[in-house]
């Protein structure tokens, strides 16, 4: 008799996760909150974890409001999942607003973030392009080093629950907090000062609370183009140097590795263009910028385009250029049209937010409304590919945690 076809593994993944996620509920409902803390810190993810520690380690009482019923969920997913965590040279113009960053991040920049995870225990390792990642290369690393972190210092992490609506009060704010999952009533916490580390995208807490907004927008994702039968070429990888052009001037240059997709282009390269591309901006690439256009000629004549190009790219360029040395000259020199930004959904970061102008560099405080401090994603910076923009979670959350901190103690 033949035997059954299992199925245990794939059925057993389903109802584990649906146990795990009971547990998680069960957890978040056994967390009692106290009527008044110093610091509320809205968001779990980087740069809420971060504000939260600092905060606490300043002699802060620390509650961390989080959606999802775990925090540090997104750090997962970053990196591929390896946690891109900084950069090695984390220069303020790979930055939106790179002298507010300056301003913000100070000269000890870098050296800060590597402090903070020292201190949290995580050893890191430097990979290509000075990328920065924690030596066991699993991005559940650096979160668990985070909320251990957090619960060393008494950090309270009331997960499953999302800020209805914040008031003012004469001991600071009081939030209404309602869970997202069943079973669990509102809640009301008062706090002396209040972080906003939502993420990306729309921040109700910020327009509620009226600050200045930036629209949010998606960028580190892949962009849509035209000039070349890109199906033709999908899944091919290349090196390149890009440069972006409008209306004749030089927008933006890059290099690195290109990946082309159906719609366009994608990778590293595009990623980064991505940030200050627009519909009708010109594209030109160069397919082979670590190669002399001169020698590219002369390899050309000796054996055609096989040792420079691959055999897709050259067949593609070939229908426009006909003989080997019209495809390299061609392969130095390709346009193509920018029609829009394609797959937002895999966008990496949204660029937009709360209007840095409306932060005090010191602090991140929000002077038209004491006591708010924000970080983060919800502030209008993005950064570059390879480790900026999580470093920039690390030290702006440090920076609105310190600060929150001493605010509270003065009040």
């Amino acid at each position: 008799m033949p035997s059954r076809p299992r199925s245990t593994s794939r059925a057993g993944r389903g109802p584990s996760r649906l146990a795990r996620e009971r547990e998680l509920a069960a957890q978040a409902q056994a967390v009692r909150l106290p009527a008044q803390v110093d610091v509320v810190v809205v968001g779990g993810g980087a740069s809420g974890l971060a504000a939260a520690i600092t905060a606490a380690e300043a002699g802060a009482r620390v509650v961390v409001v989080e959606r999802a019923l775990e925090c540090g969920r997104s750090i997962l997913a970053t990196g591929g999942g390896r946690c891109n965590l900084a950069n090695a040279d984390l220069a303020a113009e790979r930055y939106r607003h790179p002298g507010f960053v300056s301003a913000v991040c100070g000269k000890r920049f870098l050296e800060d973030v590597l402090g903070f995870f020292s201190a949290c225990g995580l050893a890191v390792a430097e990979e290509e392009g000075g990328r920065l990642y924690p030596v066991t290369r699993e991005a559940s690393s650096v979160r668990e080093v985070l909320v251990a972190r957090a619960r060393r210092t008494h950090v309270t992490l009331a997960c499953g629950r999302e800020v209805a609506g914040v008031s003012r009060t004469s001991r600071g704010f009081d939030l209404e907090l309602v869970p997202t999952f069943e079973g669990a009533q509102r809640e009301t916490l008062g706090a002396r000062a209040v972080v906003i580390a939502t993420g990306g995208g729309e921040s109700s807490l910020a327009r509620g609370l009226d600050l200045p907004l930036v629209d949010a927008s998606p960028v580190l994702c892949p962009l849509a183009c035209e000039g070349l039968d890109f199906p033709a070429l999908d899944g091919r990888r290349t090196r390149v140097a890009a440069t972006l052009v409008r209306n004749g001037s030089t927008i933006a240059c890059e290099a690195g590795e290109l990946l082309f997709r159906p719609y366009g282009i994608s990778g590293i390269v595009s990623f980064d263009l991505s940030r200050n591309a627009l519909p009708g901006d010109r594209l030109a690439l160069d397919l082979l910028p670590e190669v002399d256009a001169g020698i590219a000629r002369e390899l050309t004549m000796r054996g055609g385009t096989v040792g420079l190009l691959d055999d897709a790219v050259a067949a593609q360029l070939g229908k426009l250029n006909g003989t080997a040395e019209d495809v390299v000259a061609h392969a130095k020199a390709v346009e193509l049209l920018v029609t829009g930004i394609a797959d937002e959904k895999r966008a990496q970061v949204t660029a937009g937010g709360v209007d840095v102008s409306a932060l005090d560099a010191l602090t991140l405080a929000c002077p038209s409304v004491p006591g708010v401090f924000a970080c983060g994603e919800v502030v209008d910076v993005d950064g570059a590919c390879g480790g900026f923009n999580l470093a920039w979670a690390w030290k702006s959350g440090m920076v609105a945690g310190t600060a929150a901190a001493r605010l509270a103690e003065r009040r």
